[in-house]
C-alpha cells in the first residue's frame, strides 16, 4: 500500500509545483531569481535569501534578495571569493542577527548562473527542508539556463534581423544604381551630340552677333551642369568614388555646408544654426560629395521645423575615425519611419519629396567605408552622424 503523504510533504509538493509553473514561463533571469528568493522566504520559511550574479568584472553582485534591507542590493563580493566565502561575506554585512549562511551554486548544463545564499539562525534546517531547497535550486538552475539561452537567441535574432535589413537596403541601392546607370548612359548619348552641335553653331555665328554668342555660352554652361549631374548618377550606380578622394577636414566642409544652407534657414521664423567644431583628423573622401550630403541633412532639418528651432552642427573624432553630426530639435521620427528613412524612394513629404536625399547620403558614406547613424524619437528631434575611418584604417579604392 502507498504511504499516505503527510501535511509537510503535500505542502512541499505544492511549493515545488507552484514554483515550477513560475519558472516555466519566465523569460528573463531576474524573474527566476526574484521568484526563488520569494518562495524561500514566504513559502519555505527562511528569514533571508539572496542570489548573487556574476558582474562583467567577474565580481559577485547581490542581484535579488528577500528578508534583508533593500540597501544591500548591489552588494559586491570580490571575484576571488568562492562558494561559502560569498555567503560568509553577506552574513558579515547583514545587520540582523543571523549566525549561519547556506550557499548553493545555481548551475545547469555546465554553466554557473549564480549563487544562492540563505541566512538563518543557530538551528540547522531539517533534512526535509534541505530536500525542498534542493528541488527549488534544481528548478531555478534549469530556468536560469533556459532564460540565458532565450536571451542569447534574442540577441542573435536581433543581429540577424539587422543584417537582413542592411542586406535589403543594399539590394535596393544596387537596384537603384542599375537604374541610374541606364539613365546616365541614355542621357549622355542625347546630350553629348547636342554639345557638339552648339560648338559648330558658335563657329558659324557672326562675330558681331554678341547676344546669340552669349546665349550659346549660357547653354554650354547648362549642358556642363547637366553632364556633371549625369556623372553623379554614374558614380551612384557604381558605388565607388567618381573623383579621386583627398584628405579633407570635416569641420571645414561643415562650415561650407552651413554657409550654403544659411540663406534658406534665414527665411524661416526663429530658425538658427549653431556650430561646435573640434578639429578632427582628416579623412579621405570627396569634399564636394560630403558638402552635398551635409547640405541635404541641413535642408531636411530646416524643412522639419517650419515654426523655428535650432540646428547644431558639430565635429569630432574617436579612436578609429572622425565624424560630423547634424542635430535638430524638430518633431523627430517614429520607430517605423526610422527603420525606412534611408530606403530609396521612401519619403514622408508626399509629392514634394523624391525619397532619394537620405539614400544618397547613405550611399556616399558607404562609398568611403564610412557609415551614417540616426538617433531620433518622436517629439525629441533627430541626430544624423556621418563617420569615416582614419586614412590608415581604410582607404577607398581608386576610381574606376
Amino acid at each position: 500500500m502507498l504511504r499516505e503523504q503527510t501535511h509537510d510533504e503535500r505542502r512541499a509538493i505544492d511549493v515545488l509545483v507552484g514554483f515550477g509553473g513560475v519558472v516555466a514561463v519566465a523569460a528573463a533571469p531576474e524573474e527566476v531569481r526574484r521568484a526563488l528568493v520569494h518562495v524561500l522566504v514566504h513559502d519555505v520559511g527562511f528569514e533571508c535569501a539572496g542570489v548573487f550574479d556574476v558582474a562583467a568584472s567577474g565580481a559577485w553582485v547581490l542581484a535579488d534578495a528577500a528578508g534583508v534591507a533593500s540597501s544591500l542590493l548591489g552588494f559586491v563580493v570580490d571575484a576571488d571569493r568562492v562558494g561559502g566565502e560569498v555567503g560568509d561575506a553577506l552574513l558579515a554585512r547583514c545587520a540582523r542577527g543571523f549566525t549561519r549562511a547556506l550557499t548553493v551554486p545555481l548551475a545547469s548544463g555546465g554553466g554557473l548562473f549564480g549563487l544562492l545564499v540563505i541566512l538563518h539562525g543557530d538551528d540547522d534546517p531539517g533534512p526535509d527542508t534541505l530536500r525542498l531547497v534542493e528541488g527549488l535550486v534544481d528548478l531555478a538552475s534549469g530556468g536560469l539556463g533556459r532564460a540565458a539561452q532565450f536571451r542569447e537567441l534574442s540577441r542573435s535574432y536581433a543581429t540577424l534581423r539587422d543584417s537582413r535589413a542592411a542586406l535589403e537596403k543594399g539590394e535596393k541601392l544596387r537596384a537603384l544604381g542599375q537604374m541610374a546607370a541606364g539613365v546616365a548612359h541614355d542621357l549622355k548619348n542625347i546630350i553629348n551630340p547636342l554639345s557638339l552641335h552648339l560648338q559648330i553653331l558658335q563657329r558659324q555665328v557672326a562675330r558681331d552677333a554678341v547676344d546669340a554668342r552669349a546665349t550659346m555660352t549660357d547653354m554650354h554652361g547648362v549642358l556642363k551642369r547637366g553632364l556633371e549631374t549625369i556623372e553623379r548618377l554614374r558614380a551612384f550606380s557604381h558605388q565607388t568614388p567618381s573623383v579621386r578622394p583627398e584628405p579633407c577636414r570635416l569641420d571645414a566642409l561643415a562650415r561650407e555646408a552651413i554657409d550654403l544652407a544659411r540663406v534658406r534657414a534665414e527665411r524661416g521664423a526663429g530658425l538658427r544654426i549653431e556650430s561646435h567644431f573640434d578639429v578632427p583628423p582628416a579623412v579621405v573622401i570627396s569634399a564636394a560629395e560630403c558638402v552635398a550630403a551635409l547640405l541635404n541633412l541641413l535642408v531636411n532639418a530646416i524643412e522639419a521645423m517650419p515654426s523655428g528651432g535650432t540646428i547644431v552642427v558639430s565635429t569630432g573624432s574617436d579612436d578609429d575615425g572622425s565624424w560630423v553630426r547634424v542635430v535638430d530639435d524638430g518633431p523627430g521620427m517614429s520607430a517605423e519611419i526610422q527603420q525606412r528613412v534611408f530606403e530609396p524612394f521612401f519619403t514622408t513629404k508626399g509629392d514634394d519629396g523624391t525619397g532619394l536625399g537620405l539614400a544618397m547620403v547613405y550611399a556616399f558614406a558607404r562609398r568611403y567605408r564610412g557609415r551614417v547613424e540616426l538617433v531620433t524619437n518622436p517629439g525629441r528631434g533627430a541626430a544624423f552622424t556621418l563617420w569615416f575611418p582614419h586614412p590608415c584604417d581604410s582607404l577607398p579604392p581608386p576610381p574606376r
